[in-house]
């Protein structure tokens, strides 16, 4: 199956920035579990973290904020609407990758129940041996995330700042398309617990990277 094109937007929308924030810490991100759509609440740590972000953020005017439907998602951020007076509207084409026989186990599991697609992550780049895992695809997760972008560059303004609060997936596959890093390498793609990642989206051209992973504000509270 053929990679889908770059994240590239035509017509009269131009100049948007889009800050991509991956939810605060559950009890299973400190386990190692993998989530995917178990929809498992922020802990302590996570919540301090999306109170971190939310604050970081209140520096800059903020247009819109969405989120995934799960809770760790719409609870980070709650964080950072709330220090914009706006609301949160829930975005569910960004929701995290059905990760299906993988959810709620170990790295330590996984690597002794599925040896073989431990080792080699690429099923996530077959349609085939994704469905072997009841799981969801990486293009089909992509093409679904390129489809909330736009539909998000259709609801605001053209030079609006709009903050999406996401998962892991959905935001390694859209910066990785955003730079042109093959889906092949997304492994290699870091994106932490409310880590910031942010792009800047022009007409009829690929998106240009303006943060990546942006976690400083976190350090300098012993968040990470």
């Amino acid at each position: 199956m053929g990679q889908p094109r770059r994240l590239c937007y035509q017509g009269e929308r131009q100049g948007m920035r889009i800050i991509l924030v991956r939810h605060g810490q559950t009890k299973w991100n400190s386990e190692g579990r993998v989530q995917g759509r178990t929809d498992i609440p922020l802990n302590a740590r996570g919540m301090a973290q999306a109170e971190a972000v939310g604050e970081w953020l209140s520096g800059r005017k903020i247009d819109a904020v969405y989120a995934s439907p799960l809770m760790r998602a719409h609870d980070t951020a709650k964080a950072i609407a709330d220090r914009q007076g706006v609301c949160v509207k829930l975005l569910g084409e960004m929701i995290e990758i059905d990760f299906g026989l993988w959810e709620g186990k170990t790295s330590r599991e996984l690597s002794k129940e599925f040896p073989e697609f431990w080792v080699d992550w690429s099923w996530h780049l077959d349609e085939e041996k994704s469905a072997m895992m009841r799981a969801e695809s990486a293009y089909s997760i992509l093409a679904r995330a390129k489809r909330a972008v736009g539909a998000v560059m259709e609801e605001n303004a053209a030079d609006a700042t709009v903050a999406i609060v996401s998962h892991t997936m959905p935001i390694k596959l859209l910066m990785a398309d955003a730079v042109g890093i093959p889906l092949e390498n997304m492994r290699q793609v870091k994106v932490d617990n409310c880590g910031v990642c942010e792009i800047e989206l022009h007409k009829g051209e690929p998106s240009k990277l303006i943060t990546w992973n942006e976690r400083g504000f976190l350090m300098r509270k012993g968040l990470i």
